[in-house]
């Protein structure tokens, strides 16, 4: 074979290996954050408890907030999850919905079905508390977590 193919295969070669090497280095930016990064600031959240916290889960805050991009202090893109906020319920719940399917939901309490279009997950279960108050609760109990907002019902 001639000298220019195998110079063209060199060069063919070196530039492959150069987009692969950036598309590498592209990925670690988009991974999630280090939990600390947002502990340096948001302690007063403590940290992430309960189900969401076990290492099986290979969860972080971004795994529910999403990426900080440019925070803090300028406008982001981050899920705020309260109640004080422009975000929508649909927004909120497909957070939530990305690991937990509306099929298992409904098929483990009868509610998710019934509240799932016109409130968000958090208006019951809380997210960084050591345990959900909606989980382990008797009937009873969880038709007191109900009374939040059905109060004429009391």
């Amino acid at each position: 074979m001639s000298r220019n193919y195998w110079l063209l295969m060199l060069y063919v070669g070196l530039l492959s290996l150069t987009l692969i090497s950036h598309e590498a280095n592209s990925a670690d930016s988009t991974e999630q954050i280090n939990n600390d990064s947002c502990m340096k600031c948001h302690k007063r959240n403590g940290s992430m408890q309960g189900n969401h916290a076990q290492d099986r889960l290979k969860m972080s805050c971004s795994s529910c907030h999403g990426e900080k991009g440019n925070h803090p202090r300028k406008p982001n893109d981050l899920m705020v999850f309260s109640s004080e906020n422009d975000i929508t319920i649909d927004a909120k719940n497909g957070v939530c919905l990305k690991c937990h399917t509306v099929k298992k939901l409904a098929k483990a309490e009868w509610t998710h079905n019934v509240h799932a279009q016109k409130t968000s997950c958090t208006s019951c279960h809380k997210l960084h508390p050591k345990s959900d108050p909606m989980m382990g609760l008797s009937v009873k109990d969880r038709s007191n977590v109900c009374r939040n907002c059905h109060t004429v019902q009391r």
